[in-house]
C-alpha cells in the first residue's frame, strides 16, 4: 500500500522558477514542488533580496497566484477564520444543525491543504542531518545543524541543536549554540 502522506518531488512542474504571490501578498519564487496526497505544495525563497521576515517557506500552489492570475482557492484564509468560528461554536456547544453540518463541509475542504503541509515539513525535517543549513522563520536565524536529534527518546524530532550564524547571536548564546524547536524550523535545501 501506498502512503499518500509522503511528498513526492515533481520535478517536471510549470510553476519552478516561476514568481508568485500567496494570499498574504508576499512574493515569492517556486524553487520546489512536492505532491503530497492530492494537494501539491511549492517551497518558495522570497523574491526580494531585502531582509524578510521569511526568506523561505511553503504553501499549497492552489493557494499561488502567477503574475496575472488569481489563486485557485483565493478564499482560503476567509474559510480558516469562518471554519475557527464555526469550530468554537461547535466545541462550547452553541452550534445550530445547519452550522454543525457547514463546519463538517468546511473541514473536509480545508483538511488536506493544512494536511499537506504538516506532512511535507514532517518529512523535510526528518531528513536533516549535522552540517545541514536551517532557517527560523520567525525569527529569521540561520544556522548550521549540529544535532538533528538530542532527544533520540522521542517518536519524532521537536528539537534540534543549531549554531546561529554570527549575525544573530546574542549575549545569552555567546557561541550561538541553541535548542530550536523544529515547528519553526526549515531547512533551505541549498536555496539560500
Amino acid at each position: 500500500m501506498i502512503d499518500n502522506s509522503v511528498p513526492v518531488p515533481l520535478t517536471e512542474s510549470d510553476w519552478l522558477d516561476r514568481t508568485v504571490q500567496d494570499l498574504e501578498g508576499r512574493r515569492g519564487v517556486v524553487r520546489r514542488v512536492y505532491q503530497v496526497d492530492t494537494v501539491r505544495v511549492a517551497i518558495l525563497t522570497a523574491a526580494e533580496q531585502a531582509p524578510d521576515p521569511c526568506p523561505i517557506w511553503d504553501m499549497p500552489l492552489d493557494l499561488l497566484a502567477r503574475e496575472g492570475q488569481t489563486a485557485a482557492f483565493p478564499v482560503y484564509r476567509q474559510q480558516v477564520n469562518e471554519f475557527g468560528q464555526l469550530e468554537f461554536l461547535v466545541l462550547h456547544g452553541e452550534a445550530s444543525e445547519a452550522e454543525i453540518n457547514q463546519y463538517r463541509s468546511m473541514r473536509e475542504r480545508l483538511a488536506p491543504y493544512s494536511q499537506a503541509q504538516s506532512s511535507l515539513h514532517f518529512a523535510l525535517i526528518e531528513q536533516i542531518q549535522a552540517g545541514d543549513r536551517v532557517v527560523d522563520y520567525l525569527q529569521n536565524w540561520h544556522g548550521t545543524v549540529l544535532n538533528p536529534d538530542p532527544l533520540p527518546a522521542m517518536s519524532f524530532r521537536y528539537k534540534m541543536t543549531v549554531r546561529l550564524d554570527e549575525a544573530h547571536r546574542e549575549e545569552r548564546w555567546p557561541d550561538g549554540i541553541v535548542d530550536l524547536f523544529t515547528v519553526t524550523l526549515y531547512p533551505t535545501l541549498g536555496l539560500l
